[in-house]
């Protein structure tokens, strides 16, 4: 059996100190603050700097995916040394991320033909898509193969999600998220809009006026979402993200505790990264979860 490595696009949001503790490899995505100078989301722009730009200096942000030499350049670092490729990245209805990677496989696949490559369409992106990377890490740990942990990926990344709740409806809009109008009318309400993330697609969640109602009702949401789908809780792992609100990680998670006391947190939370801030602005709180491999 073959020893493989694990690599994920940016978009997962795993801190740098996990990324080391994982033995994982990440391809950022781009960021920009004027649109015109890229850098490398954490290993060229810190988060610091960037929600500084983006809260203080009021800026939108643009991302760029990473290319197709990227991911080549990472993989080939593993291949060249015996090793199998498993890749996660963000949903492809969100980014072209996917196909940067696959252009990738398709290269390298001519010039280490003994070695395999997978690639992961997550159809999460940063919690979700995190937490199905540690459990890919814990098949890797439990003696999986790239090719039996990326089957395995295939059958539970479905069960992933995320539900959140956003600041405003702005950032959204202007990433082309949304329609102008909605922008508008989220604008003139002051709602916050509440979204949710399944099989890939961005749904609306409902919409509430305040920040507490707004964690009540993500709590709501996600009882709802596991009663309909007569999913067990026990089955599954969770994780909170937040881009600039930290003090609200814990009253949410007691809030979750009282819903559904066997719920297990594996992180207990993490700061989502620039790739999804740009999007979803500040004030972005969500929930998300992912299917245990060995449920």
């Amino acid at each position: 059996m073959s020893e493989f490595r694990i690599f994920s696009d940016g978009a997962c949001d795993i801190p740098l100190d996990d990324i080391n503790k994982l033995d994982i490899t990440t391809i950022p995505f781009y960021v920009s603050l004027d649109g015109e100078n890229y850098n490398k989301e954490l290993t060229e722009l810190s988060l610091d700097k960037f929600y500084d730009a983006l809260i203080n200096n009021k800026v939108f942000p643009k991302t760029s995916l990473p290319s197709v030499s990227d991911y080549t350049d990472a993989f080939e670092n593993a291949l060249s040394k015996g090793m199998d490729v498993l890749c996660f990245t963000i949903t492809d209805t969100l980014s072209g991320s996917y196909q940067s990677a696959l252009s990738a496989k398709d290269i390298l696949e001519e010039k280490y033909p003994e070695r395999n490559i997978f690639i992961v369409n997550s159809f999460q992106a940063t919690g979700s898509q995190q937490l199905l990377i540690r459990e890919a890490v814990k098949m890797k740990n439990a003696g999986f193969s790239a090719k039996e942990a990326f089957e395995k990926m295939e059958e539970i990344k479905n069960s992933a999600g995320i539900i959140f709740m956003v600041g405003g409806l702005t950032h959204l809009a202007k990433g082309g998220r949304i329609g102008r109008l909605a922008s508008i009318s989220g604008t003139i309400l002051k709602i916050k809009p509440l979204i949710q993330l399944n099989n890939g697609y961005i749904d609306s969640a409902g919409i509430v006026r305040s920040r507490k109602a707004g964690l009540k009702k993500l709590v709501e949401n996600t009882k709802s979402f596991f009663m309909a789908t007569n999913r067990n809780i026990s089955d599954y792992v969770f994780t909170l993200g937040t881009t600039n609100t930290p003090e609200e990680i814990e009253p949410l998670k007691e809030l979750l505790k009282e819903a559904f006391p066997l719920i297990e947190f594996s992180p207990d939370s993490f700061q989502i990264g620039a790739t999804i801030s740009t999007h979803t602005g500040p004030d972005t709180i969500g929930i998300c979860f992912a299917k245990k491999y060995n449920s």
